[in-house]
């Protein structure tokens, strides 16, 4: 499965999309069966839930992100290597295809970052109490 660069860049998407689909099946699984909105007088987004889906957030959107360009880069190394002429072997390596994915995800993560750092989550300091209605 390592033996090309576009193999090792398709374990990088593949990692990058089962971030995302965990990360929602997280949220699915946790807002549809754990936590039933029955009774309106328990709040349960404590601070460590809040802080969970904030993180859960940042990895999908970095993800989401990643596998987008790992994908165009996919692309762009197949027609690379059709369209070279003689043998393409700098191309077909895959040590090409991990420095992709190690080039690829630190960028994405910093640009999730600098989105969702405007973002605070702060605990409250008294017991939250239902309203009067």
């Amino acid at each position: 499965m390592r033996t090309s660069s576009t193999n090792s860049i398709m374990i990088g998407i593949a990692l990058c999309d089962l971030t995302v689909l965990s990360d929602n099946v997280f949220e699915r699984v946790n807002s549809y069966w754990l936590m039933s909105v029955d009774n309106l007088c328990v709040n349960h987004n404590t601070y460590w839930y809040e802080m969970c889906q904030l993180i859960g957030d940042v990895l999908r959107t970095f993800c989401e992100r990643a596998s987008f360009w790992l994908g165009v880069f996919l692309a762009l190394i197949r027609l690379l290597i059709m369209k070279v002429p003689g043998n393409p072997k700098v191309l077909s390596k895959p040590i090409l295809g991990y420095i992709l994915v190690l080039v690829l995800l630190p960028i994405s993560l910093s640009h999730s970052l600098y989105y969702y750092s405007g973002y605070t989550i702060e605990e409250w300091g008294y017991p939250w109490r239902p309203g009067k209605e």
